[in-house]
Parts: C-alpha cells; sequence; structure tokens
C-alpha cells in the first residue's frame, strides 16, 4: 500500500474545505443503483452527497474524509435534519435568512459528537452566517459572484429566471457569450489564479500542462448554459449569484418532497465518519463495500497513488460491487490492469458526462469483474 502524501492533512485539518453543494447527487444514485442491502462508501466532501445518497436507502454508509472538519459539518447537518422542518433547515444553514442561529444550535448540539461539539463551540461564526456560505470554495467563489454580478447585473437577472431552455439558448447566444465575457472567465478560471486564492490543490496540482483550465472549464459551462437551465441548476445558480434559490433548484437533498424522506431514512441507515486517507482506510476495513462514490479524489492523487487507490477498491468491494468516480481537471486514463478488474459502463459515463449539472466533472463508472489475477 502506498503512503498518503499527496495530500498533507496539516493542509486542511483547521478549515471546511467544502461547506455547500458543488455535486448532482443524481447522477450517483443512477451509477451505484442503491438498495436497502448496500453498504456505500462516500467521501465526506461538504455532506450533501452523503445525505442525498440516503435517498437509495442503504443498510450502511460510511463517510470518509481526511479533513475532520468536513466529518464535523455532516454531523451538524444530520442533526439539523433530524431536529428541524424544512424551513428551518434551510434558515439554519444560511440559504434563508435567520437571526437565530445560536438559539438552534444550542437546541441541537446534543445530537453531536464531543468532538464535533468542541469544534463548533470553537466556530461560532460560521454558525451565525450559515454555514452552508462558509467552506473556502463558497467563500471564494461567492467573491466572485459579486464581482459578476456588479459587471452584469440585467444579465443575471434575465438568466436565472428564464423557464425554457430554447429562450435560454438564444439568449445565451445573443447577449451572454461576448468576447469581453469570455476574457473575463479566462482570468478568473486560470489555475494560477485558483493556486493563489483558493489554495486547493485538487484544482491544480496534477492538472497536465497541456490542459487548458479556463478552455476546459468555459466549454463545460457553455454545454451546461446550453443544455440545463439555470433556474433549475443550484451549482450555476450559485455561481453567478452567490446563493441557492430557495424556491426552485436546490439540491437534491434539500429539495422539499425529499427532505422528510431524507429525514426517515436518518432512522434507518447508519452512517459510520471516518477521518482517514482512503486507501488506508480500505486496507484495514473487514467488512465489504458494496458501493463506492468516491468524488474527485483523483485530483489529489499523483498516478502511482491513484492506481494503488483503484487497487484497494477493488480488494475492497463485494461481488458486483460499483464504482462512481468523478474527474475534475485531471482527467486520468484507467490503466488496463485496472480496466481488467472493472467493466467500466462507456455509454453511462458518456450520458452522466452530458446530463450532471455539476457540470465540471467527468466520469468513470465500473463494475467489479470477479476473476483470478496472478
Amino acid at each position: 500500500m502506498n503512503k498518503p502524501n499527496d495530500i498533507l492533512l496539516s493542509d486542511y485539518a483547521e478549515r471546511i474545505s467544502y461547506s455547500g453543494p458543488n455535486e448532482d447527487s443524481r447522477s450517483e444514485l443512477k451509477a451505484l443503483n442503491i438498495n436497502e442491502n448496500d453498504s456505500v462508501l462516500c467521501i465526506t466532501g461538504g455532506g450533501d452527497r452523503v445525505l442525498s445518497l440516503l435517498l437509495g436507502k442503504p443498510k450502511k454508509i460510511t463517510a470518509i474524509d481526511l479533513n475532520p472538519c468536513q466529518n464535523y459539518l455532516l454531523e451538524l447537518k444530520i442533526a439539523g435534519i433530524q431536529a428541524l422542518n424544512h424551513e428551518e433547515f434551510l434558515s439554519f444553514s444560511g440559504i434563508l435568512p435567520c437571526q437565530e442561529r445560536q438559539n438552534t444550535y444550542n437546541e441541537i448540539k446534543h445530537l453531536l459528537s464531543k468532538k464535533a461539539e468542541l469544534f463548533w463551540a470553537e466556530n461560532k461564526a460560521i454558525i451565525e452566517k450559515g454555514f452552508i456560505y462558509e467552506g473556502a470554495f463558497e467563500k471564494h467563489f461567492k467573491l466572485i459572484s459579486v464581482i459578476i454580478k456588479a459587471i452584469r447585473p440585467n444579465k443575471i437577472k434575465t438568466l436565472t429566471s428564464l423557464n425554457n431552455i430554447e429562450d435560454q439558448r438564444e439568449f445565451v447566444r445573443s447577449q451572454w457569450n461576448t468576447p469581453a465575457w469570455k476574457t473575463f472567465l479566462q482570468f478568473l478560471t486560470n489555475k494560477y489564479f485558483f493556486k493563489f486564492f483558493l489554495k486547493d490543490p485538487g484544482f491544480y496540482q496534477h492538472t497536465p500542462q497541456a490542459i487548458s483550465v479556463s478552455e476546459y472549464l468555459l466549454g463545460r459551462m457553455d454545454h451546461s448554459l446550453m443544455n440545463h437551465l439555470v433556474l433549475d441548476n443550484f451549482f450555476m445558480t450559485f455561481l453567478l449569484t452567490g446563493k441557492y434559490n430557495p424556491e426552485q433548484g436546490l439540491p437534491l437533498y434539500l429539495e422539499k418532497n425529499n427532505y422528510p424522506l431524507i429525514k426517515g431514512a436518518l432512522d434507518n441507515t447508519t452512517i459510520e465518519m471516518v477521518t482517514s486517507p482512503l486507501e488506508q482506510h480500505l486496507y484495514n476495513s473487514k467488512s465489504k463495500i458494496d458501493k463506492f462514490s468516491i468524488s474527485d479524489v483523483s485530483a489529489y492523487l499523483n498516478e502511482e497513488s491513484f492506481v494503488s487507490l483503484l487497487d484497494s477498491i477493488y480488494l475492497a468491494g463485494s461481488e458486483n460491487s460499483i464504482l462512481c468516480m468523478r474527474h475534475f481537471i485531471t482527467k486520468r486514463e484507467i490503466p488496463d490492469t485496472i480496466r481488467n478488474k472493472f467493466s467500466f459502463n462507456s455509454a453511462l459515463e458518456k450520458e452522466l458526462n452530458h446530463s450532471d449539472i455539476s457540470f465540471v466533472y467527468s466520469f468513470n463508472v465500473g463494475v467489479k469483474c470477479e476473476r483470478q489475477f496472478t
């Protein structure tokens, strides 16, 4: 087993990197086809994908992250969902205005672990402001949205209110995609800009030199604007306006019809939170895992560690286990040694690349092959 030397815990242990939804969990639900007998392993991140996967009603979800702060955030979200109704949770999280968040926290903190309670006692400002916008990623893009709204206020208002895809396409072609806008976005999406301001190595550390980050992101944004209504897209809405629309286009687990389903699933699904390097946990795992939702971990790993991780997933998986893996800018080729161990569904991968409204990602989806290897 390779040592997890690509990411230093000290770089992440004292901050929340992701506090809100930045992935369209409908993709994972479709790829993994979760059922009530499944044991699921999921990267914690902001916790939103873990919560959305509860719609599959699995027997157990292991939420794992290298950063303990992300698990403390997930604990807080779970406690909020257990104790609050839909509107109360939207207010507590920061999506709706609220002056009583600290009082709400005091009412639910008994549902937290001691470590999580200590963390939140030391980070009261995050609670008071509304935690959904307080991750490093969210604060970075919220600041960018202030600039965007300042230079294109009327166009933002129009784009986020159109309810017909043909009207949106025409607006994008005729008024949105101007040369000045593209130049501005090229500056904002330069990998060195990410490195200096966001300080997240997943945006730059293992990005091949031949890949233009700005051209890739511009192309994927255009794809989304031409195929998915911004009005229904929580991810695009946040990037453009710096907030989520409480009336329409919320992330899956916060949709009004899904919220009681998530609340009910929390009574039946065991959620175990683990703070550990992923490969180390898999190596030490005593029980087999049926479904893997490992997000974009490849962006933080060198090639050797990436292949070693896939080997560990193969060994930790049950018969016919399913792997769903996202890729952001770091596009990994799956080596033949791994392709012999998983049957990858290229048609489904292509479909998810097209339909996923968190448009910056591509996918690998594979089923473990039960063969003997030498």
